[in-house]
């Protein structure tokens, strides 16, 4: 039987062990809590490295909006308007002139244009190195045969939406000629920049001498304009070049630009230009009371008003865009081949460039529409706060615009490019024509006509611009596609004045609207 001291010696062992227990713990409580704390700074550094890494990545896929002017006319800002979309599409603005990458250049002037500019440091980062395949700039090479003055008029004078117009000495003969045989012929003296534009007598040009180099080109006047409320007025119409080589092109459709003379036409007065030139200070549509007084009850656009207005006076509105639309698609296509060759000579491909211009139309007093000037960079920022009301056009045309080439997030400005493109636009998209592939068993060869459009036929140019037609389709907005159209389906004798690319495009399209009248 153990003794009474053993029990004792067994209680203070048991009670040395519950206290050896409880400080152990208690150690190891302490050793967490440091330890914790030791490493909560360095956990804490690497969710800030983790933050800066998603910032990063996020900063690399916002796209980034270069934009360039160097003749700094208009006060208010050449791209205040533009800045605001660009900003809503959360871009990143850069300045590629201090190195920085970009991803869309608009710029007011054409890099591509003038031989200065290839030296000059704000467009030294685009002449100097090739654009790459995804960067896209708002001009294309050789666009100068469309927007110079001289150039489209004479270019297209065999149109009938040009109005007569001549350069001297170039086309004296031509131009004494047309003064025989319209002797009653009011001229008008312009300059290819836009400037000093007034009537001229005949006799004046006649005895002027003229400059080979001179800037200066006369044309017809039109002394029968078609008036609203009294005022002779421009219309201007909002066109987006996407692609040459095949061509495609858009208007605008959504509104119209109108710029009303500050004085009524009647009675006339050549000297007195606030009657028959839109210059600064012009009237906007909606200080006209024809225009006002339907603004004031309802918010139509100045497009649909004066449709509308038209209409009252017995005109066929439909008649009336087709002319128009004839005459842009006509115009543009004749400059094609030049903007093909140019583009050829910087090296680069027609996929990097897109044309945002705007066309200047006046009426006869039968509504006849004649083409004055194609502008390259029309302003789309209000000049003065009168004309504020024009920025609700200017932001959703550029919306437009921005969309159509693809730019309306990162994902579609780079799926162009890469696999996730068959996410938007896949080769069963742009297939057509089942019943001959099958028919003529394209898969075996090529051979026969019907093949060229059979998806194991197309040349991967050919399979490229498909895909980009599709795309476009898709995000066609307030765009209205003029070129391929429906009656180059159908007229045989346009058709066979394409070129290759142009008809296979034309082609493509056919098949797609045959499929679904909206391709039509």
């Amino acid at each position: 039987m153990p003794k009474k001291n053993d029990k004792r010696v067994s209680e203070d062992s048991s009670l040395n062990t519950y206290i050896i227990i409880f400080l152990v713990s208690i150690i190891i409580i302490l050793l967490s809590v440091l330890i914790a704390f030791l490493i909560k700074p360095k956990d804490n550094e690497s969710k800030a490295t983790e933050s800066a890494n998603l910032v990063e990545k996020e900063e690399f896929k916002r796209l980034r909006f270069w934009s360039v002017v160097i003749d700094v006319w208009n006060q208010a800002g050449h791209f205040r308007t533009m800045n605001r979309v660009f900003e809503n599409l959360q871009y990143k603005f850069v300045n590629a002139s201090h190195g920085d990458d970009w991803d869309i250049l608009w710029a007011i002037e054409n890099p591509f244009y003038i031989p200065e500019f290839k030296t000059d440091a704000l467009f030294m980062n685009v002449n100097e190195h090739p654009l790459r395949i995804e960067q896209k700039a708002n001009h294309f090479p050789g666009i100068g045969l469309l927007v110079g003055k001289s150039h489209m008029n004479y270019m297209n004078a065999h149109l009938k939406y040009i109005l007569p117009s001549f350069v001297l000495p170039h086309d004296e003969t031509r131009f004494k000629e047309f003064l025989a045989k319209n002797p009653k012929v009011k001229l008008v003296e312009k300059n290819i920049y836009n400037r000093g534009v007034h009537i001229v007598t005949k006799k004046d040009v006649l005895q002027r001498k003229h400059d080979e180099d001179s800037e200066i080109f006369f044309q017809q006047f039109m002394d029968k304009p078609f008036l609203i409320d009294g005022h002779a007025f421009d219309f201007g119409i909002f066109v987006l070049i996407t692609s040459f080589n095949p061509l495609r092109i858009y208007r605008f459709d959504a509104d119209v630009l109108f710029r009303f003379c500050i004085e009524e036409y009647y009675p006339f007065d050549p000297s007195n230009r606030d009657k028959y030139v839109v210059q600064s200070g012009c009237l906007p549509a909606y200080e006209m009371p024809t225009f006002q007084k339907v603004l004031e009850n309802y918010q139509y656009t100045s497009k649909q008003i004066f449709e509308n207005y038209i209409e009252e006076k017995g005109y066929d509105v439909k008649s009336l865009w087709s002319k128009i639309d004839d005459a842009i698609v006509k115009i543009v296509m004749n400059t094609e081949p030049n903007v093909i060759n140019r583009t050829k000579s910087f090296n680069y491909s027609t996929h990097n460039f897109f044309e945002l211009v705007r066309f200047d139309i006046i009426f006869d007093e039968n509504l006849e529409p004649y083409v004055m000037e194609v502008n390259m960079s029309p302003n789309l920022t209000p000049a003065e706060e009168r004309y504020e009301e024009n920025a609700l056009i200017y932001e959703q045309l550029i919306y437009n615009t921005v969309h159509m080439i693809g730019g309306g997030s990162y994902f579609e400005f780079m799926s162009r490019f890469n696999d996730s493109d068959v996410m938007v636009a896949n080769r069963k998209n742009i297939a057509v024509d089942v019943e001959s592939c099958l028919k003529d068993e394209c898969y075996k060869s090529c051979e026969h006509p019907s093949c060229k459009l059979c998806s194991p036929c197309v040349k991967a140019e050919n399979r490229y611009q498909m895909r980009e037609a599709f795309r476009e389709h898709l995000y066609e907005g307030n765009l209205r596609r003029l070129f391929p159209s429906k009656i180059f389906y159908e007229d045989k004798e346009l058709y066979d004045t394409l070129t290759e690319n142009n008809q296979f495009s034309v082609d493509w399209y056919r098949a797609k609207c045959l499929e679904d009248e909206k391709w039509c």
